[in-house]
């Protein structure tokens, strides 16, 4: 019976893919600094909210072209290569911070680092390609998601505890934490980079986007997925807004549980969801996790107690894990492996693009409408994204259906 539990789904898998979840888990429980980031430019260096909102949106905008390098150089490279270079350069630019007052440079040496990180990004996902095969991508994909997100569950709530006093004590702790994460892939991960590209057709010279607008079906799920991501970002932004002018001053603790909430569901939920659609078409997950980020929305809409909001961001997280799965072993059927890095930069700027762009519509949209009515337009917009990943799957299926006969 045991073998056939929601944890069976992780068996099997290559070694290197073990060492790369237990790297993701330490690496993002330091993860202390870029989450602590808001709260360093206006308590610490003492910058207006303006202006800091204007800075993190550079900060976004600005690692677009890493993460197009990064795709790049993964293809030409290997993700094993850019992975320890990139992430040691990152945290190498960390650690002068740790020697300095909180200032402008303090800001810029972070925003490097973030750059830095940006370039390795694609290669967290194009590895699982280089290291299993089609039967086990979906297992590689879910321990790698339960990792990060189980590093994530810790690291924001250490940089929470000493960032009034310790300022300069995250610094070294995301360096440490991020070169120890290094060493592992540098010495227990296998470079398959080569052995996977040898005899395609290996076109370093070709960029991202003029792969993806090669593909019809790929700018179709690039546009639907931004519209997934910018309703998605509405949990970081209108949710927390909701929150404090439901419940007033409990409004920041009663989101801090719900994002509690979201961290111990992706952990308890990962493995079981994973096992019950391990038979099912990417696509079709995509459309199933689009219609649970609908219904929680729905909720959101009419919650007023905090039990009501528990559930749903519950519901909400189950479609979170069926989407973020899905989508990169999507991404892996449709691209050819010479071309895996780059399709993930992309991949990468529409996640960011939709996630950047969704508090600033709906900022603007909440001057005019109350959370109720905004809520119904993200579920309806959510109905719409879910309705076209629909469409697209049946339209692949009868595709590979048509090419079979």
């Amino acid at each position: 019976m045991s073998n056939k539990g929601p944890l069976s789904v992780y068996k099997g898998l290559p070694r290197g893919i073990y060492i790369i979840f237990i790297s993701r888990i330490i690496d993002n429980m330091g993860s202390v600094v870029m989450p602590m980031i808001t709260l360093i430019l206006t308590q610490k260096i003492g910058l207006q909210k303006d202006i800091t909102g204007i800075l993190a949106t550079v900060f976004m905008v600005t690692q677009a072209p890493f993460l197009l390098l990064g795709g790049r150089l993964v293809d030409r490279m290997g993700s094993k290569k850019v992975i320890v270079l990139f992430n040691t350069l990152g945290a190498l630019a960390y650690i002068p911070c740790g020697f300095m007052k909180p200032s402008i440079g303090m800001a810029l040496l972070i925003a490097l680092a973030a750059n830095l990180f940006a370039v390795a990004a694609p290669a967290y996902n194009s590895i699982v390609i280089e290291l299993v095969g089609e039967d086990k991508i979906k297992s590689a994909y879910s321990i790698l998601f339960l990792g990060y997100n189980l590093g994530l569950a810790i690291g924001p709530a250490i940089g929470g505890m000493l960032f009034n006093k310790y300022l300069q004590a995250l610094f070294f702790i995301d360096a440490i934490t991020c070169l120890i994460s290094v060493v592992l892939v540098y010495f227990y991960v296998p470079d398959n980079s080569l052995k996977k590209k040898t005899g395609s057709a290996f076109k370093l010279n070709e960029s991202a986007l003029r792969l993806i607008f090669k593909s019809p079906m790929l700018i179709v799920f690039s546009i639907l997925l931004l519209g997934y991501n910018f309703c998605y970002s509405q949990w970081g932004f209108m949710l927390p807004l909701q929150s404090a002018s439901l419940f007033l001053e409990n409004g920041a603790k009663y989101y801090s549980i719900l994002v509690s909430v979201n961290a111990v569901c992706v952990i308890l939920f990962t493995p079981i969801l994973t096992h019950l659609t391990q038979k099912f078409r990417p696509l079709s997950v995509v459309t199933i996790g689009g219609l649970f980020y609908m219904l929680s929305f729905l909720i959101f809409a009419e919650g007023k107690i905090l039990f009501i909001f528990i559930v749903s961001a519950a519901i909400m997280t189950i479609g979170q894990i069926l989407i973020n799965i899905n989508v990169n072993i999507y991404i892996a059927q449709q691209v050819p492996q010479a071309y895996i890095g780059r399709a993930n930069s992309v991949l990468s700027i529409v996640n960011g693009a939709g996630v950047a762009v969704g508090p600033v519509i709906m900022g603007y949209v909440l001057l005019r409408i109350s959370y109720e009515t905004a809520w119904f337009i993200v579920a309806g917009l959510m109905l719409l994204g879910s309705l076209g990943m629909f469409a697209l799957n049946a339209r692949r299926y009868h595709f590979l259906k048509a090419n079979n006969h």
